[in-house]
């Protein structure tokens, strides 16, 4: 099916965004980029304090900064400044066009317009209005959203929230359009395929926010005195990621439960997946970061059932980024899929020896940007759940599923991707498990910051074409003074493993409790 769309435009400037987005939707299969429309109206320019966030926190080539709008061969311009007898919606009529996306700053009905009529609307403001994305960040909201929506009826097409950047605008607006625009693609996409919408799933929904106000002086201030309290954290602080065991048959839902192992002060060890070790105890294969070195490799501590550790061996390392070792046993052997996102492929390894012998057997994925894939087999075929994102926008919001025969493929995305966009839900953060008959699937609370909290989300229903979830449980940090996040579940007869964040002091050792708790987890060759 042949869809022609039409973008109805502000006068004068357009941020890049615009260009990049028509562009990239003129270039779907199926979809032509028939007419654009230019409004009489421009955009407000920017104030002084939009420009002072600009200067800090959006230097280069930012998607935000006006660019030249180059339309491809054959593109239909009508302008409402030289329109003469012909108005909008007779000239839509005319071009034959199936849908419109109205990116003024004040979209409205048109009569006679086609009956796709669609708005991108940021926070309750068009997002092309400079202050699209300021309510949230001003008001001190932790989310914000971005929906694409019908402007006639108000009808939610997509929608997808995320945290908000608290320090800046302009980098909070970036994100979230950055979204707004894999929003349109996607709808077009699916459009030129089979002429319909797949039926929304439900809308992210976040608590309302007072009014503030938006004026130049309101928003500088605000900004400036986060921005301050900011970097005086970053100045007296590290965030450090650290190791929480929980010994018991049963799978554990209280990390207070839990011994605590914190690595050497150059370094953070996160993501733990736990595995049966020959003989007796487990090994707890985790994510390493040296700090100087800014590069994740995969490293495995040795667990004792007397709650003794060893300290980590090398398992993996590659010129690109490594996290989230995911393991799983299928066809008679260990397997494992490392995030790779930095390399653009989803990566199948064999185990040949543990902990540290891996033979790689395939790439799985190609081209993509995936974080911590989670698979498992269900009704008979295997899924693949990861996190991915649009260029520019928050790796935390949007969970999609791929599903297939085998862990070797070949995959197939499903219909309903991203089927989970609510940082407060969206990114895995362990293994899928069944308990008393449920399936659970952990996942990171992304809101108010990265891998603040965990959420155990039930699946409901599982299908090629569907996905349903709600929560189950939540698992929060705190238990302890000083432990501020909590963010990968992973658990193996006889041991839990969790991990935590703590903002570690750079002028001293950690808070009492803490400090006590750490030091029950040192234990032979470990290090706290």
């Amino acid at each position: 099916m042949k869809i022609r769309f039409a973008a109805y435009l502000p006068a004068g400037p357009l941020p890049a965004w615009i260009g990049h987005l028509l562009a990239a939707c003129h270039a779907i299969p199926g979809v032509e980029l028939a007419t654009v429309l230019r409004d009489s109206e421009a955009l407000p320019g920017a104030d002084w304090a939009d420009c002072l966030d600009a200067l800090v926190f959006d230097r280069g080539a930012s998607p935000l900064k006006s660019a030249v709008l180059h339309m491809p061969p054959g593109v239909a311009e009508w302008s409402a400044g030289n329109a003469g007898p012909m108005n909008a919606g007779n000239w839509l009529a005319e071009q034959a066009c199936d849908v419109l996306l109205d990116l003024r700053t004040h979209p409205a009905p048109i009569p006679a317009g086609p009956p796709r009529h669609w708005s991108l609307m940021l926070a309750g403001r068009s997002a092309v209005d400079p202050l699209a994305g300021a309510a949230p960040v001003v008001a001190g909201a932790d989310t914000t959203t971005i929906r694409l929506e019908s402007v006639s009826s108000g009808h939610l097409i997509d929608a997808s929230l995320g945290a908000s950047c608290t320090f800046s605008i302009r980098r909070n607006r970036r994100r979230a359009i950055a979204k707004g625009m894999g929003m349109v693609r996607r709808a077009l996409l699916r459009l030129a395929g089979d002429g319909s919408l797949p039926p929304l799933r439900e809308g992210p929904v976040c608590a309302p926010h007072p009014l503030p106000s938006l004026s130049a002086r309101a928003r500088f201030s605000t900004l400036l005195r986060r921005s301050v309290a900011r970097s005086a954290v970053k100045a007296l602080s590290r965030d450090q990621w650290g190791i929480a065991l929980a010994f018991g048959e049963d799978i554990c839902f209280d990390p207070a439960r839990a011994q605590l192992i914190l690595p050497p002060v150059d370094r953070f060890w996160a993501d733990p997946m736990v595995w049966p070790a020959a003989g007796e105890g487990w090994w707890v294969f985790i994510e390493q970061v040296i700090y100087k070195e800014g590069r994740g490799t995969l490293q495995a501590i040795r667990v004792h059932r007397d709650g003794n550790w060893e300290a980590p061996v090398p398992v993996m390392a590659r010129p690109w980024h490594l996290s989230y070792p995911f393991l799983f046993w299928w066809d008679g052997a260990l397997w494992m899929v490392p995030e790779s996102g930095a390399n653009r492929t989803v990566e199948l390894y064999r185990c040949t020896a543990l902990p540290d012998r891996w033979e790689k057997v395939q790439d799985i994925l190609t081209d993509i940007d995936l974080v911590d894939a989670t698979l498992f087999a269900h009704d008979g075929r295997w899924w693949l759940m990861g996190n991915v994102s649009e260029p520019g926008a928050d790796k935390h919001d949007e969970l999609h599923i791929f599903h297939a025969p085998t862990p070797r493929g070949p995959w197939q995305p499903h219909a309903a991707n991203p089927v989970v966009a609510d940082a407060r839900f969206a990114r895995p953060a362990g293994p899928v498990f069944s308990h008393a008959g449920k399936l659970l699937r952990p996942a990171q609370v992304c809101v108010p910051e990265y891998g603040h909290a965990l959420s155990l989300r039930c699946i409901d229903r599982l299908t090629t074409s569907e996905y349903v979830e709600h929560t189950e449980l939540r698992i929060d940090p705190g238990w302890l003074p000083g432990i501020a996040c909590v963010h990968t579940l992973s658990h193996q007869s006889g041991l839990t493993v969790f991990d935590f964040l703590t903002r570690r002091s750079r002028l001293g050792p950690p808070a009492g409790p803490l400090r006590r708790a750490l030091q029950h987890g040192v234990g032979r060759g470990g290090q706290g």
